[in-house]
């Protein structure tokens, strides 16, 4: 399956992002169920794939719902709270880009 392009919205709930479709649909194609996180700077997170047969430790699984549980520890450093996040496919990986921009506006989504 050919990764979707565009970026998406997606909503984040009790440290839960829900995928929106056309990314669960990917991650179920390429069989991505764990994961990791990697903080790539204060508004983005790289979220890669942990393949089987690897042995480093992943940080979450996706459900059956398309959800995912970001670790309390992550959002705590990013600032993760309740609010929406842009998500893209790029490079073998899920990008996470936080909408801080609704802070210095001062409104939320």
């Amino acid at each position: 399956m050919t990764a979707p392009t565009g970026t998406f919205l997606a909503r984040v709930r009790d440290g839960i992002i829900q995928l929106p479709a056309p990314v669960k649909r990917y991650c179920d194609a390429e069989a991505w169920t764990l994961f990791r996180f990697i903080i790539m700077g204060e508004d983005r997170v790289t979220i890669r794939p942990v393949f089987p047969g690897e042995t480093s430790p992943f940080h979450a699984s996706l459900s059956g719902e398309g959800q995912l549980w970001v670790p309390a520890g992550l959002r705590t450093q990013v600032s993760l709270g309740e609010q929406s996040v842009m998500l893209r496919i790029e490079d073998g990986a899920i990008s996470m880009y936080l909408r801080k921009l609704f802070d210095t506006l001062g409104f939320r989504p």
